[in-house]
């Protein structure tokens, strides 16, 4: 039988069927024949050989098998050991390729999600051939695919007069692809277009025409600084309505007067201020006149009503004292709008206060709610955050009236109205407040930055103010009034070059790199 083995072991190594020879060696009567151990000797060989020419052709598993095989018929003969080696080197070969595609599929997904989808498919060429590329080129051919049909369709409506459904189509594009140069340009053009209608209708007294369209047009989402000036006038003129209701008149007065200067065209808001001011005088003689001495004796009773015991006192009505005007919220605070990111409303005091606009004590953080809507404050100590409330709220669906806030704490202030509280940066003792289900009435601020000592605004979750396009995190640090802005990307104000560390004046066009912003007044 072992010479009939032999014979075989022979054939089959002859025709290359190694591993039907290694099934006929590897018995233990082969060894003890010389016959058989020479047989051995070159199966062990050529099993070495073809391991090493799968290593080089990247098959790393089989080279591995037919290492085990070969070192186990010839031991660590030196074809073995220079077969291991090779094995290892390649198994490091690959994990390291495996890592740069990782690395490459994971700043592709990234650069993706901003809506940046020609740097996303460069990084994919480096993790070429790996299905996860195939996937993620496949949604950037969808995405641009979307956008591109976005835009056409846009572009047609806009060109045949019909801007509001060319805003139908281009809605919540800018959020997905924040860096798209034909989507800027169409908003941009739109964005002009409207603005001219909203101002015409702010001019002419239309105040609900003008806020209908700039609801309308705020679904582009493409922030710019006079939209925000026309959205302050109209949150201005809502206020100065709501203290007209409250006979407030004087107050009422004083805001349109304001108003009054910033816009010379609209020509009804001097007769408006004129009445006003003749409303204003009226009610302050009447609250100087007969009519007041009433609040300074009892009601009069009726005699011919049953009395009423000698044990029952009468009360004197109380006086209902006169609605107070919000008082203006302590710290500074100013409005960051980043172009293609959003609008941020920044506070620097330590103590912030949350609640609604109608709140007869105005809160720094006023929401368009409900009057029933609790007040909250959030107090800064330090690196903490501490949450106060003189009713219950729940953070996180649990009832409190006071705790420390962690990043990721979701507060609830009514059945549509949540805040989150974040703090992006454990090295900075600036928090964010995400508002969802309720607005300011800056329509164009969905987050409160609660500054500290400073606001990073650059790539990755770890930006108050999140830029894509940033290569580092710049720093915006008020200071005493002032706001200074650190970064190493180049800065310009209002087109002039500034140094690496700048004064920002408030109203200038800053450029920060990619990045422009403008700061200004609330």
């Amino acid at each position: 039988m072992l010479i009939v083995r032999l014979k075989q072991c022979e054939h089959a190594l002859a025709d290359g069927r190694l591993d039907r020879a290694f099934d006929l060696a590897r018995e233990s009567d082969f060894r003890a024949d010389r016959r058989g151990q020479e047989l051995i000797g070159r199966l062990a060989q050529q099993l070495a050989l073809r391991g090493q020419e799968h290593v080089e052709a990247q098959r790393v598993v089989e080279a591995a098998a037919d290492c085990e095989k070969a070192q186990s018929l010839g031991g660590n003969m030196p074809q073995v050991a220079q077969l291991r080696r090779a094995i290892a080197d390649a198994t490091a070969k690959r994990m390291d390729d495996d890592r740069v595609r990782g690395q490459a599929l994971a700043a592709a997904r990234r650069h993706i999600d901003a809506g940046q989808l020609t740097m996303g498919g460069n990084l994919l060429t480096a993790a070429d051939g790996d299905a996860r590329a195939d996937s993620l080129q496949q949604e950037i051919d969808n995405k641009r695919a979307t956008l591109q049909s976005a835009l056409t369709k846009a572009s047609a409506a806009f060109a045949a007069g019909d801007w509001e459904n060319a805003v139908d189509q281009l809605a919540g594009l800018r959020r997905q692809f924040p860096a798209d140069s034909s989507l800027r340009d169409l908003s941009s053009k739109i964005n002009q277009q409207v603005t001219a209608k909203i101002t015409a209708a702010l001019e002419g007294g239309r105040l609900d025409l003008a806020a209908a369209l700039l609801n309308r047009l705020d679904r582009l989402a493409h922030p710019s600084v006079e939209l925000d000036q026309i959205r302050a006038a109209l949150g201005q003129c809502r206020a100065a309505f709501e203290l007209l209701r409250e006979t407030e008149a004087q107050q009422a007065t004083e805001i349109l007067r304001r108003l009054a200067p910033l816009w010379p065209k609209a020509a009804w808001m001097k007769p408006a201020v004129g009445h006003l001011e003749q409303l204003a005088e009226s009610l302050k003689e009447l609250r100087s006149g007969p009519l007041a001495l009433t609040t300074l004796a009892p009601m009069p009773i009726d005699p011919h009503q049953t009395m009423m015991p000698e044990s029952v006192k009468p009360v004197s009505p109380t006086p209902i004292a006169p609605p107070k005007l919000p008082a203006t919220p302590s710290g500074s605070r100013f409005v960051l709008h980043v172009d293609g990111v959003a609008s941020f409303a920044v506070l620097t005091q330590p103590v912030v206060t949350i609640g609604p606009v109608s709140s007869s004590s105005a809160p720094d953080v006023a929401l368009l709610a409900g009057a029933g809507m609790p007040t909250i404050s959030i107090s800064r100590t330090e690196d903490d955050y501490v949450l106060q409330a003189r009713e219950q709220v729940l953070v996180n669906d649990k009832p409190t009236t006071g705790k420390l806030l962690a990043s990721g704490d979701k507060i609830n202030l009514g059945p549509r109205c949540r805040v989150t509280f974040r703090r992006p940066s454990a090295a900075s003792g600036t928090a964010v407040l995400d508002l969802s289900g309720a607005r300011l009435p800056r329509g164009d601020v969905r987050q409160v930055i609660l500054a500290d000592r400073e606001i990073l605004i650059g790539p990755g979750s770890t930006a108050h103010v999140r830029s894509d396009d940033l290569a580092q995190a710049a720093i915006l640090q008020p200071n005493r009034g002032k706001l200074t802005l650190r970064s190493s990307e180049a800065i310009q104000i209002d087109g002039q070059p500034a140094p690496k560390q700048a004064d920002i004046p408030v109203g200038a066009h800053v450029r920060l790199g990619p990045v422009s912003f403008v700061v200004t007044h609330e």
